[in-house]
């Protein structure tokens, strides 16, 4: 086997574009098939409030790139408000958390808007009835939120917000890219 290899790369270095050819297709044979794989990518945002005598906003844009062999979007979420149950909700007073997921096309595609606790939960986003994948391009997510907190207590306003995208690939041997 080792000289019928060494024998094959001298005759296709040897004998021009059509030995060429010959060898690239004899490496290729040898080679092993592609395979798919799932990657999972993840676009956190997680922020916790410590100053107690003065709410403090929190303002935040992050992009994710979505492709067609995205197959899946979900994001998980969690809030939590101190205190809030006493108080209520009060526009332009309450400590709250707004946060808005928009298409490339900016069309709204997910939204909370809350001033208590929302226990942690993950919300699957659906395609477009009739499509078979999401729209391609920058996805843009917003959030604005106010809040308080003293450190090292559990008097501390806090929220996570998490988009979790799956793309399906292509993965070849010997290459650790995704396509």
């Amino acid at each position: 086997m080792p000289i019928l290899l060494a024998m094959t790369i001298v005759l296709g270095s040897s004998s021009g574009c059509l030995g060429l050819l010959q060898s690239r297709e004899f490496l290729e044979n040898g080679r092993e098939a592609p395979e798919f794989n799932t990657e999972t990518t993840s676009y956190k945002e997680i922020k916790v409030f410590y100053n107690l005598f003065e709410w403090e906003g929190y303002t935040n844009s992050t992009f994710i790139p979505i492709d067609d062999s995205v197959n899946e979007i979900s994001i998980y979420r969690k809030v939590q408000i101190t205190g809030t149950e006493d108080i209520g909700c009060f526009e332009s007073f309450t400590r709250y958390v707004r946060a808005e997921l928009y298409t490339p096309s900016n069309t709204l595609a997910w939204s909370i808007d809350v001033c208590e606790d929302l226990g942690a939960s993950t919300d699957p986003l659906l395609m477009e009835e009739g499509s078979t994948t999401f729209e391609s391009g920058n996805w843009r997510l917003d959030i604005n939120a106010r809040g308080g907190g003293l450190q090292n207590t559990a008097l501390q306003d806090n929220f996570e917000i998490n988009v979790i995208v799956t793309r399906t690939c292509l993965t070849y041997p010997l290459e650790d890219v995704c396509e």
